[in-house]
């Protein structure tokens, strides 16, 4: 039994009687994976990827540590304005992948299922809310959740809300991109500000916020620089990398450590970075994938074909550049309300489908995959529009289904044939 093993079962075996002994075999199991990653160099990660998975697993830890500073969010909440608070957000999306990726979320889909939680509900807030009622998630400080792209959020966040006692702050993002619906977000925008402030006993730091933006906006700067050199280049990257760039591109958007890891990213595919960069980057020489959704990082055969592929390049996910939205620093809110209205995943799957084909293009991918995860409406229902319109753009396209969470919902063998499949296709086009 291997480490990682041996620590899902031991969380499973507790989590029922021994909620706080779980709580810190959880934070313990962070901090254990983030000086582990930086003791030594772990096989072809670059530097911006060794120091990404450090933050992001430290972000976890910290948020567990510290209930007094924890705001439970959804992937969507303005991190700027809670980190401006000092306040540490927990990603409902993002805690269930540490536990799918400790092998230990079965046990909280489970525990949710027994209180009622249908099975056909998106996996990722199912197993959180089974570590919320069993305990392993502390009380917080503030919920904050807003109705961007996931129909589960309403659901998640009232339910966690009732359980603690504790009121939530929920964001109405509306379908329509206009200045009214701008206006609209911008008013609720200044509620949470207050509600911040009231929660807190202070008013927000001003200068805390300033900081913050101008994290974002370096951040933002860096990303499309990043994306502009990787239209000409390959460079290295593996599933479980995309996955946490989700959290640091959403979630810990605005702090220090966010605007570094962009920075560190930008100076890897430039080979600004020392360690051995030149065998990780070059011009193509792999077909080019580009992923939409979430990644099934647990799913070994996807894993064995991309990771640190000299065949394969895996470009990003989608759910790595809906944010690239520059905030105006005369109108902070107004800015940040404009960046979650406009967001490709929110409003008309054609606002999605016209993004994705333009980054597609851009970025000169041969492929695209588009994984539907099991109980997410938003991806499943606007697959074939996607699907049709990258072909019309010559971006020869798989559609798979599983879970990116639940290991139980994939089908690891079925999985691999379809996707090797896929690729051979791709490959038959260049021979």
């Amino acid at each position: 039994m291997d480490v990682v093993d041996f620590f899902g079962e031991t969380v499973s075996r507790n989590f029922r009687r021994h909620p706080r002994f779980t709580r810190g075999l959880l934070r313990l199991g962070c901090a254990v994976q983030q000086r582990r990653l930086g003791a030594k160099r772990v096989d072809a990660r670059l530097p911006s990827q060794i120091f990404l998975e450090q933050l992001s697993v430290r972000s976890m830890r910290m948020a567990l540590s510290q209930p007094s500073r924890l705001a439970l969010v959804n992937m969507f909440a303005p991190a700027e304005l809670l980190h401006a608070m000092g306040l540490h957000p927990l990603c409902a999306e993002g805690f269930s992948s540490i536990l799918s990726g400790g092998k230990c979320e079965r046990g909280f889909l489970d525990y949710a299922a027994e209180h009622g939680v249908p099975e056909t509900y998106c996996s990722y807030h199912r197993a959180f809310i089974g570590a919320v009622l069993a305990g392993l998630v502390p009380k917080p400080r503030f919920i904050v959740a807003s109705s961007s792209v996931c129909d589960a959020n309403t659901n998640t966040f009232r339910t966690v809300a009732a359980h603690y006692g504790v009121n939530e702050f929920y964001i109405d993002i509306p379908y329509e991109v206009t200045e009214d619906s701008v206006c609209y977000v911008r008013r609720q925008l200044e509620d949470m500000v207050r509600h911040l402030e009231d929660g807190m006993g202070h008013r927000m730091d001003k200068g805390a916020l300033m900081r913050a933006v101008r994290n974002t906006n370096a951040s933002v700067e860096y990303q499309r620089k990043f994306i502009g050199e990787l239209a000409s280049r390959d460079f290295t990257n593996y599933v479980a990398a995309e996955m946490h760039r989700i959290l640091v591109g959403h979630n810990l958007l605005g702090t220090d450590e966010a605007r570094t890891f962009f920075r560190m990213q930008y100076e890897d595919i430039i080979g600004s970075s020392s360690g051995g960069v030149e065998r990780c980057v070059g011009m193509h020489a792999h077909k080019r994938l580009l992923w939409c959704h979430v990644l099934p990082y647990y799913v070994e055969p996807l894993k064995e074909i991309l990771d640190f592929s000299d065949r394969y390049t895996l470009l990003m996910s989608d759910l790595n550049y809906d944010q690239q939205v520059s905030i105006d620093e005369t109108d902070i809110l107004g800015s940040m309300a404009r960046r979650l209205v406009t967001n490709h995943f929110n409003g008309s799957v054609e606002r999605r489908v016209a993004s994705v084909t333009r980054m597609a293009k851009k970025l000169r991918a041969d492929g695209a995959v588009i994984f539907c995860h099991w109980g997410c409406k938003h991806s499943n229902g606007g697959a074939f529009l996607l699907r049709n319109a990258l072909k019309a753009a010559e971006v020869d396209t798989l559609i798979i289904d599983g879970d990116a969470c639940d290991r139980r919902g994939t089908n690891a063998g079925q999985f691999a044939t379809r996707l090797q499949a896929f690729l051979e296709v791709l490959n038959g086009q260049s021979a």
